[in-house]
């Protein structure tokens, strides 16, 4: 029910118009009456009404002053103004300045119920379209995510010129002007089931937590890394940003700390840097001590503090003080599990850092070197990497195992990089039947309302997230953009060809609100689809 508000100085008139007219029976709530505009203000800031109903000629403030200001502070709000015969044409100036509607006085019931209709229908006509507004926003939110991810990919690896940083800012509607701004890089991984699978209750419900807490707030910008990492750009004046970094690490720490046993995570956070384009130098910092993730078990916030800490630990030049869970094949393992080849070299050097002049023994590298190819296999072949590729690829070594120390890092470099690359072969060829399996069930279900990215994830028996991430991968664009071409596609071809009404070209192609459709129809083609129609037959 839409709110009213009624300003008017004459009480007879005022008192007349809040009694005789049956406000709920026209679909209105009366919350408000006062006798001219400056008491009236206040009661409106407080009310917030739908439709202000308001004299021209009052005391002390006059109809068209209060028009004048609420039209600034409640641009939607609808005025209704009453004159008098002589007041026509102050009327009509009226409503050039932002008025809806006038009525004449003396005010009639039918008079008052017939203005109140037209305004009611021209706000809720403007509350639909606002609605669909919303919705389509929503649905395309996630392919403005990808262009997101992309965009901050290019910036914090430095791959875009400065001069067109803030131009594909500006283009995305992201607002990175700030004197300050710092990052926060954070993983997550539910330890019950593998991604692609429907995660457990304590992970969906953390990472809810999580998306929830770095979405509410303006001074963070948050966006996805890959499948288990997010980056979090945190912004602000320079002596607040630190503070705001400092609050993301603890909650993310709040959220994930009582739930170890379920989840595994790790979080890292920069320094400040008074450019956006700095956050280059901010990243790679920030990045290594991220690497550290993988053989840093029992430390969940990595700093460069604690990575210092840790390498120094180990390097006392003696093989018996190695930890041996640096040599766990369980770190190879876990990198090759999650990470990405622009994470290899500062993987290797913290790993090799970590295992300090132990290297340089003869046989302690021998035993490294097996156990990170055996490591790499093992893992590969689980992943449905065949024996032969995997021989091929990995042990096709020209000296063998046997190795210098100081080849060491070229040796684990192009063992990783090899092993990521089978990795992620086998990974697309899963992609491709997914994304294969995934149109199929497009095709045969688009025509249902609820051919959804939840509902196609379901059939598959796939994590939508994972389904979301690789669709945009293998297809780039979206789920929901491909769903939405598909659909008016076919909608244009029923219009063309089978001539049939807008209301049932909807249905057909999955819209139960014909409104709807005709909105998006018209977002993608610039027409609505009675227009194509007529154009097409």
């Amino acid at each position: 029910m839409l709110k009213v508000f009624l300003v008017e100085d004459e009480s007879v008139v005022r008192e007349s118009l809040r009694d005789n007219i049956p406000w709920k029976e026209y679909g209105f709530s009366f919350v408000g009456e006062a006798s001219d505009g400056e008491v009236a203000l206040p009661l409106i800031r407080k009310t917030a009404p739908d439709v202000l109903i308001t004299d021209i000629k009052m005391p002390f403030m006059d109809g068209l002053s209060l028009s004048h200001i609420v039209k600034k502070e409640f641009p939607s709000m609808r005025i209704v103004i009453m004159s008098g015969y002589d007041d026509f044409e102050y009327a009509k100036r009226a409503i050039k300045e932002g008025v809806d509607q006038y009525i004449s006085k003396p005010i009639t019931k039918s008079g008052m119920k017939e203005v109140l209709d037209s305004v009611k229908e021209k706000i809720e006509k403007e509350r639909t379209q606002q609605g669909y507004l919303m919705q389509y926003q929503m649905e395309t939110q996630e392919y403005e995510q990808l262009q997101r991810r992309e965009f901050f990919e290019k910036v914090l690896t430095g791959t875009m010129p400065v001069k067109d940083i803030y131009v594909e800012a500006g283009k995305l509607s992201l607002d990175i002007t700030a004197s300050a701004f710092s990052l926060i890089l954070f993983s997550i991984k539910d330890k019950e089931k593998p991604f692609e699978e429907i995660g457990s209750v304590q992970y969906c419900r953390a990472l809810e937590e999580l998306m929830s807490y770095f979405l509410r707030f303006p001074a963070y910008i948050l966006s996805r890394w890959s499948l288990n990492t997010y980056i979090v750009i945190v912004k602000g004046e320079k002596d607040i940003v630190a503070d705001y970094v400092e609050k993301g690490v603890s909650k993310i720490t709040e959220i994930c700390d009582d739930k170890d046993d379920k989840i595994e995570w790790y979080v890292s956070a920069g320094k400040p840097v008074e450019r956006f384009s700095a956050l280059v130098k901010c990243f790679n910092q920030v990045n290594h001590a991220f690497a550290c993730r993988y053989f840093v078990q029992d430390t969940h916030i990595l700093t460069e503090e604690t990575t210092a800490k840790y390498t120094s630990a180990q390097n006392d030049g003696s093989i018996e003080n190695i930890d041996s869970s640096k040599v766990d094949s369980a770190v190879i393992k876990g990198f090759l599990s999650t990470g990405t080849e622009s994470e290899i070299g500062e993987f290797v050097s913290e790993y090799l850092s970590s295992l300090g002049d132990a290297l340089k023994s003869h046989v302690f590298r021998n035993f490294f070197v097996l156990n990170s190819l055996f490591a790499a296999s093992s893992f590969l072949e689980a992943s449905g990497v065949t024996g032969k590729d995997i021989d091929e690829n990995l042990f096709s070594l020209k000296d063998g195992y046997e190795i210098k120390s100081k080849q060491v890092s070229e040796f684990m470099t192009s063992l990783l990089k090899s092993a990521l690359e089978l990795r992620d072969g086998a990974s697309n060829r899963r992609g491709n039947k997914l994304i294969s399996d995934a149109i199929a069930y497009i095709d045969e279900n688009y025509m249902n309302e609820s051919c959804t990215l939840v509902d196609v994830a379901e059939a598959l028996s796939v994590n939508s997230s994972y389904l979301s991430t690789v669709f945009s991968k293998e297809m780039d664009t979206t789920f929901v953009k491909f769903l939405t071409a598909k659909r008016l596609e076919k909608a244009r071809e029923l219009l063309a060809k089978e001539r049939m009404h807008t209301a049932d070209v909807a249905a057909a192609v999955g819209y139960k609100d014909s409104h709807y459709f005709s909105f998006v129809f018209r977002k993608m083609y610039g027409m609505s689809p009675r227009e194509y129609r007529n154009q097409n037959s």
